[in-house]
């Protein structure tokens, strides 16, 4: 309780053996630790690698029954965290995606922004091969649409949940599109469920799951990248040394708010995803919404009362969650 509730330390923490409290307390027979963990988010969703282990190591059968009873507590958990669901949102719903990409029938809307910050590949991809189109067929035999839905929800929340039969088709793309840390996460989970885990009696796991740490700052980050690029040019120069982190990334923006006389090049999926009076502005609910056309042609929207300075704090915790204040 001291170290949850007192010093926030994170209830899914791992050690070098991959390990969580909640399985050492399972494994330890621990009862009343194991509710509080439950309780306090830990996860063990049924036929994924950690549910599983914690299922086999549980020393009595009242853990059992409290582990199997708990089934919801990972996508509570998850709720938790209102960034990772407007991610997920996002991707689902496709809100303003500006790009479908159809696997053997199967469609999957998607943000060159996001795919591009999150992906060398894909960055090269949209601005090549892909460049101007608006759907993307991708026919190869050896492209599994579940394994690409998967990576999809990688590239957009740091997180992936696959059936073990499509592990294989995921560590292809991951290595096709050069997810360099994706494929380890793979090869690594595999790793630990290889060793018996699997053909234990009672145990089936049948789902996969990887997440960053929660600590990670890579998602965030990159998403990063797509704030830097919407600043305006001379408001780019405490940004650090050369080169520009945004240099070569074409975030493809889609509409542009005028602050103080600098044009932010931004994007309606995420102002309008992560805040409802952007989504409002940009229906044009206020009078402060106005029709004019940027460079580039994108529709500009003035926004007044604001200095480019606080702007700017917004625009990075829209896109990553983060900013600096002085």
């Amino acid at each position: 309780r001291y170290l949850l509730e007192q010093r926030e330390v994170e209830v899914n923490v791992r050690d070098k053996w991959d390990s969580t409290p909640l399985y050492y307390a399972c494994l330890c027979g621990h009862e009343e630790l194991v509710l509080y963990l439950l309780a306090n988010g830990a996860r063990c969703e049924a036929n994924t690698f950690d549910g599983e282990r914690c299922l086999y190591g549980a020393q009595s059968d009242a853990i059992r029954r409290a582990l199997r009873d708990y089934r919801q507590v990972a996508a509570s958990f998850r709720r938790r965290d209102l960034y990772y669901s407007f991610l997920l949102r996002l991707l689902e719903q496709g809100l303003h995606s500006d790009v479908a990409f159809v696997v053997h029938g199967k469609s999957f809307r998607a943000h060159r922004g996001v795919l591009g910050a999150r992906s060398t590949y894909f960055a090269h991809m949209f601005d090549t091969k892909w460049k101007g189109k608006s759907t993307v067929v991708l026919r190869h035999p050896l492209i599994n649409p579940v394994a690409f839905g998967a990576l999809l929800q990688y590239l957009y929340t740091g997180c992936l949940d696959v059936g073990v039969e499509h592990v294989s088709d995921c560590e292809r793309l991951a290595r096709q599109c050069q997810l360099w840390g994706l494929l380890g996460a793979l090869e690594a989970k595999c790793e630990w469920g290889r060793p018996g885990l699997a053909s234990k009696p009672g145990v089936c796991m049948k789902v996969l799951t990887v997440e960053p740490p929660q600590a990670d700052p890579q998602l965030r980050e990159d998403l990063a990248l797509l704030a830097d690029c919407a600043l305006p040019p001379e408001l780019r120069g405490d940004l650090g040394e050369l080169p520009f982190p945004c240099a070569g990334l074409s975030s493809c923006p889609d509409v542009c708010f005028r602050v103080g006389g600098y044009d932010f090049l931004c994007h309606k999926a995420f102002f309008c995803g992560r805040s409802e009076y952007f989504r409002a502005l940009l229906d044009d609910h206020f009078q402060e919404s106005e029709q004019l056309e940027a460079s580039g042609g994108l529709p500009a929207v003035t926004l007044h009362s604001v200095s480019p300075e606080v702007f700017t704090h917004v625009l990075y915790h829209v896109y990553s969650d983060h900013t600096e204040l002085p």
